[in-house]
């Protein structure tokens, strides 16, 4: 049988993030945004065989049904991993994501200091960690729920599918549920968390309208209500949580989001000049005239909002971008590449005395 915890202890000691088992394939493993294989080919037998021991009857069962499970597994050197199985053409395939063993200090997520003053200060609202897949939602999340635990007493529920990392603190109460084992999806641990007298409220995702619904009632009823999403940029989240909505409904989503979001933060990570990867991202807190936009169907108008605005606390993705170009810590051809807008990019580093490429 394939020995997994020699694969993933192996892919630990490399730093990879990712390891992709797949049949009549070799191992392959990301590092720092790369993909490379190594080791031998592996049989759709040999897979089959370490599936039935690593997977629950339950997993097994729900592998077979929605063609897809998600799982945690913790190897023998305690090194733990994010799973999931899942159905390819030529058996099943699987992929692992590292999860560091200790929630990272924030200092560590490369996000300024005035977001996590803000998410621990924060009494009631909603506060949103927006990016694709791989790009530190998670770790950014974690690192700021966990310093807000070590700040002041509170009790915080998570919500998580599957739960990363372990939170723990001295000082707060912190109550980790697991989708499924633990509760039964996230709409119903957040109404149930209602009548169980949390302070923090987080969902893993707001991945539906009635997961949504749900999150933006805690946080319109007192709550600090942290969850992520799959999106790019502030006004993309926004309308993305909008439209989860019937026609009829959104009016009122409106107002509740207008009155109870406080803060976006959209991150993504790019490939550095030193071969690693580097954060670069898009933060929006909301003010009066952000609020007026969501509420008026405007959020057009929302970039422009933050461009003017003079708190020093909203920061454009393409001032990020040019950031860390100037820095030297991405260079000029992965930054145009990535960037809002080529103009506004170019224009930034311009009028900052960057010396332009020919």
């Amino acid at each position: 049988m394939i020995d997994l915890d020699k694969i993933l202890n192996y892919a630990a000691e490399k730093k990879a993030s990712d390891t992709h088992i797949s049949p009549r394939r070799s191992v392959y493993l990301r590092t720092n945004g790369r993909i490379s294989s190594v080791g031998e080919v592996i049989s759709k037998a040999e897979i089959d065989e370490l599936l039935m021991h690593i997977l629950s009857q339950q997993q097994q069962a729900k592998l077979e049904e929605y063609r897809d499970v998600d799982f945690v597994h913790s190897t023998n050197q305690k090194f733990r991993f994010r799973g999931n199985a899942y159905h390819t053409r030529e058996g099943v395939a699987m992929a692992f994501r590292m999860i560091p063993a200790k929630v990272p200090s924030f200092d560590k997520t490369g996000l300024p200091d005035f977001v996590l003053e803000h998410a621990k200060k924060l009494n009631k609202g909603l506060i949103l960690v927006t990016g694709a897949t791989g790009h530190g939602k998670s770790t950014s999340l974690a690192s700021m729920i966990k310093a807000r635990a070590d700040n002041k007493a509170e009790h915080f529920i998570l919500l998580e599918d599957p739960i990363e990392f372990l939170i723990e603190s001295d000082k707060s109460i912190v109550h980790q549920r697991n989708l499924e084992r633990d509760v039964f999806s996230f709409e119903r641990g957040l109404k149930a968390a209602l009548r169980e007298d949390p302070d923090v409220l987080m969902v893993g995702e707001m991945r539906d309208h009635d997961t949504i619904s749900a999150a933006l009632t805690a946080a319109e009823t007192g709550h600090v209500v942290f969850s992520t999403l799959h999106t790019n940029s502030a006004a993309e989240t926004i309308h993305r949580i909008i439209d989860a909505f019937p026609a009829e409904e959104q009016s009122q989503v409106r107002s509740q989001l207008a009155s109870t979001l406080s803060m976006v933060v959209c991150q993504r990570l790019l490939e550095s000049t030193d071969g690693g990867r580097v954060l670069v991202y898009e933060i929006l807190m909301s003010n009066y005239a952000v609020s007026n936009h969501i509420r008026q169907n405007s959020v057009f108008q929302i970039p422009n909002a933050m461009q003017t605005d003079d708190s020093g606390k909203m920061v454009m993705f393409d001032q990020s971008l040019a950031y860390q170009t100037i820095q030297g810590k991405i260079s000029y051809e992965v930054a145009v590449h990535n960037a809002t807008s080529k103009e506004q990019f170019d224009y930034i580093l311009e009028t900052s005395g960057y010396e332009m490429p020919i």
